[in-house]
């Protein structure tokens, strides 16, 4: 038995919109979310430069990232973890200062009230408890002398 394509065209036929997946990574209320927490957990002072930002968020996508980075820490001299740098972070930090949650001076970005109130939100609910482990595991590590070490050429 054949069909031909007469026979399918004659039938009534509808189509339907299915949402696209897309990876949390790539969400801007995810992403945001995890800026925020990440500057309240693991910067001091709640203000971070945007090397250190790309840093931790290197950091928490994977667990080879972070044992990338613990193995460095550990050996200074060995070789430096190859830190990707992520657009949709620029794109959700340039979201969060829009919303009024953090401010950017000069070259550091600080976290503000309403940014506050949110991360301190956020670690109060039972979300990001990976991205949290992680950056308390790694806080006294993430100095700005040795974020500035990764990014130094030679």
């Amino acid at each position: 038995m054949t069909i031909q394509l007469s026979d399918i065209l004659d039938r009534p036929f509808t189509f339907t919109r299915r949402p696209d997946l897309l990876p949390c990574e790539m969400r801007p209320l995810w992403k945001c979310s995890l800026i925020l927490l990440s500057i309240h957990l693991a910067c001091r002072a709640g203000s971070c430069s945007l090397k250190k930002i790309h840093v931790i968020n290197w950091i928490i996508k994977s667990e080879k990232n972070s044992s990338e980075f613990e193995f460095w820490i550990l050996n200074q001299h060995g070789i430096k973890p190859e830190v990707r740098l992520d657009p949709t972070l620029d794109r959700a930090l340039a979201l969060l200062i829009a919303d009024g949650m953090i401010s950017k001076n000069e070259d550091k970005f600080t976290i503000n009230d309403k940014g506050l109130e949110v991360s301190k939100k956020l670690t109060l609910i039972n979300a990001f408890e990976l991205e949290k482990i992680v950056l308390l595991k790694f806080k006294k590590s993430l100095t700005d002398a040795n974020v500035n070490k990764i990014f130094q050429v030679r």
